[in-house]
């Protein structure tokens, strides 16, 4: 039997969710931070944006790795789940999901339960020109990536579905693209990379961020808790929003990610 989970209970889920990477992070010695609108929240809000529903979070590609060699060893109930773990996973990154849980999408397709987004961050070229050809070959492949997945040819809208079903034959299988994805970010190593960004948050240009941004991490409050941030949050944020201390306006605020919720153990 189901149990719908309002927006307190998918926040306290999260939380949670958070609080036990946090610790698997800690006493591994693995550096995270919260990413995107997270940090944005803990900094601007000391939390959630009030209109945010999801958590975001970025690693080092080093430490990403070895957060994904141990981090489903040592937990149950959550799980780190990638297209290295599941053949029909929609993204190159990773989603660590709360198996106790489902989320059913605004067009019905009900897939995975509540969940983190953990995204690497990666070297990138060191001018803009060529950061802008790498952005643009990614944004491509990770489309192509998505189309192949039976999650985009469920999607509720019919005329998308059936566009999908006569181009997708034509797109590389998902083992090429991923190669290719792959080949694509391993060209810059994060270890000797002037720039950096977790181009896998599909922020585009705003992920051209200098390397050494992510290298030291400080904790800071969240939701009366302490997490792991990138020290110099000012850097990223104001590449990533322009001015973002300032809210946008009301017409903008919305919830975006979680369609229901629910509770299924």
């Amino acid at each position: 039997m189901k149990q719908r989970i309002d927006a307190k209970g998918l926040r306290d889920i999260q939380l949670s969710m958070m609080d036990q990477v946090d610790a698997f992070c800690t006493a591994e010695g693995i550096n995270y931070s919260l990413s995107g609108g997270s940090l944005l929240g803990a900094v601007r809000h000391k939390g959630f944006i009030p209109w945010d529903d999801d958590v975001d979070l970025m690693m080092p590609r080093p430490d990403y790795e070895r957060f994904l060699s141990s981090f489903n060893d040592c937990h149950d109930d959550i799980k780190a789940l990638n297209y290295r773990v599941d053949a029909n996973f929609p993204r190159p990154f990773t989603k660590i999901t709360d198996l106790n849980t489902r989320i059913v999408s605004r067009n019905g397709i009900s897939c995975y339960g509540v969940f983190l987004d953990v995204f690497p961050i990666d070297g990138q070229p060191s001018t803009e020109e060529e950061t802008k050809v790498y952005v643009d070959k990614y944004a491509i492949l990770n489309k192509r990536f998505y189309k192949k997945t039976p999650i985009y040819r469920m999607t509720g809208n019919p005329l998308v579905a059936l566009k999908t079903l006569i181009r997708a034959p034509f797109y590389p299988s998902r083992d090429i693209t991923y190669r290719q994805i792959r080949e694509l970010i391993e060209a810059y190593p994060f270890e000797s990379s002037e720039y950096a960004g977790a181009i896998m948050g599909d922020s585009g240009m705003g992920t051209h961020i200098p390397a050494k941004v992510f290298y030291d991490f400080v904790r800071r409050e969240f939701e009366g808790r302490q997490y792991s941030t990138i020290k110099d949050a000012d850097t990223y944020l104001t590449r990533m929003y322009g001015d973002y201390m300032t809210p946008p306006p009301p017409a903008q605020q919305r919830t975006r990610h979680f369609g229901k919720v629910y509770r299924i153990k």
